[in-house]
């Protein structure tokens, strides 16, 4: 993978095939081999009923980036993740523009990949913590990916 393919995996954050996203405002600061890091400016969008930021904003980050993530780690050739299940944890009301800043080592990315490499597709795990501006952590979010084989058309 080279740089064209991460600046086009960070375009993607933004620009990509789902238009509900693409509105979302996310910023791609960081998207590099086993590393993303993506901001959500927290504009009147995100904010709920009582001016905190709104859960879906926050889970719409944290998906994002695990995908995003997902696709920096083993590319796009073999694999597509798509969401199976994900836990929630709100922590504390996030008040600022939030971050997710996450990444793997080499041993991490070909531990989580193994099982799924194995059977030619099959579950894959991964913690997203939220933050905020300040450095406080607002949210956790435990997805469940489900690698599929990719299919070019």
């Amino acid at each position: 993978m080279n740089r064209e393919f991460f600046d086009g995996l960070a375009k993607s954050v933004s620009s990509g095939p789902t238009p509900y996203v693409n509105d979302a405002g996310l910023i791609a600061e960081v998207v590099e081999e086993r590393h993303v890091r993506l901001k959500l400016p927290l504009t009147e969008k995100h904010r709920n009923h009582v001016g905190i930021a709104y859960a879906g904003s926050e889970f719409v980050l944290a998906e994002i980036a695990g995908g995003t993530l997902f696709m920096a780690t083993y590319g796009t050739d073999s694999f597509v993740p798509v969401l199976k299940s994900v836990e929630s944890k709100y922590l504390k009301p996030g008040t600022r523009d939030l971050i997710v800043d996450i990444a793997l080592s080499q041993e991490e990315a070909e531990e989580k990949i193994r099982p799924v490499k194995e059977r030619g597709r099959g579950d894959y795990f991964l913690e997203v913590p939220v933050y905020d501006s300040d450095g406080e952590q607002v949210a956790s979010m435990n997805f469940n990916y489900y690698a599929l084989p990719q299919q070019r058309h």
